[in-house]
């Protein structure tokens, strides 16, 4: 059982690893193309991947037709509006400040989890939150993060946190009806239909998008197989153990592995309070991890 909790854990991490590289593609592939044509391809690859996946090893799950339309509601969450106002808060912000914005969803979360699915955190647990978010906080407050970004930029993310927890309220009840994979599938699917239309009507693609596909199709598709299939399925397991409000504290993580691996690509120097801030974002995701003893792993 031990074991088990372990992995749920590793996959937690896993996903705010490969999410954290998500607002280094993102950026890289807003250089060619704006965000609705980005998040639908990338949607398209997603779908593509994961249908091929499924049906060839045969881990295709039936989906009841009276569940649709929670499964809808959920990609209207998310990856639909989701997507939209991070893309273009991404457009407008760093990405450092986009990931330490998305990393506030854990603090939003408990409140909205109290209220719709009972879940009840701990002192530790409370107290892991807090210590979580000023790490965050004090990872934005430096010479280059002084409120530079555009104020349209800052809302758009804010918008993404809201909508993030009203995804967060809606897959806890689909983890208790359906694997993770068909899950994510079936999100990515329904989500790239929400994109048909407003990519139709928002985006121009001309040739030369195509011309320059060389500079931005490695992380076109690196968002598509491995943040919208393979991070979504991860964490998708993870929530299903964990619940929402102890699984969104993973959130966290994702300013501090952009912000390393930012300074590892010479995109952003990692400073002292950088390095200050990662560690309390650390340490506030264990304690906000510990279970009483009498619960069990």
């Amino acid at each position: 059982m031990k074991n088990r909790n372990y992995i749920v854990h590793i996959a937690g991490v896993i996903a705010m690893i490969i999410w954290g590289l998500s607002f280094i593609w993102s950026t890289q592939v807003y250089r060619s193309l704006n965000p609705t044509a980005t998040i639908f391809l990338r949607l398209l690859i997603a779908t593509i991947f994961f249908t091929a996946i499924l049906f060839t090893f045969k881990l295709n799950e039936k989906v009841e037709r009276k569940h649709l339309s929670l499964f809808a509601l959920a990609a209207m969450f998310e990856p639909f509006l989701y997507f939209i106002f991070e893309g273009y808060g991404l457009k407008n912000t760093s990405p450092i400040i986009g990931s330490a914005i998305i990393a506030m969803i854990p603090l939003v979360t408990p409140i909205a989890a109290s209220i719709f699915l009972k879940e009840r955190l701990s002192p530790m647990n409370i107290l892991g939150l807090i210590v979580s978010f000023l790490g965050v906080m004090v990872m934005l407050i430096n010479k280059d993060l002084q409120f530079v970004a555009s104020t349209k930029g800052v809302i758009f993310l804010f918008c993404a946190v809201l909508v993030a927890v009203g995804y967060s309220i809606s897959l806890a009840k689909l983890t208790k009806l359906y694997k993770p994979l068909t899950i994510t599938w079936m999100q990515n699917i329904v989500g790239m239909i929400y994109f048909i239309p407003l990519t139709i009507i928002m985006e121009q693609f001309e040739p030369s998008n195509f011309a320059n596909i060389g500079a931005y199709i490695l992380p076109l598709v690196c968002l598509g197989v491995l943040c919208s299939a393979v991070a979504y399925s991860l964490w998708a397991f993870a929530f299903s153990k964990l619940g929402a409000s102890r699984a969104n504290v993973y959130s966290n993580l994702i300013p501090v592995f952009t912000g390393i691996f930012s300074f590892i690509l010479g995109i952003e120097m990692l400073s002292a309070n950088k390095m200050l801030g990662i560690l309390m974002v650390v340490v506030g995701l264990i304690f906000s991890q510990l279970k009483k003893k009498e619960t069990k792993a």
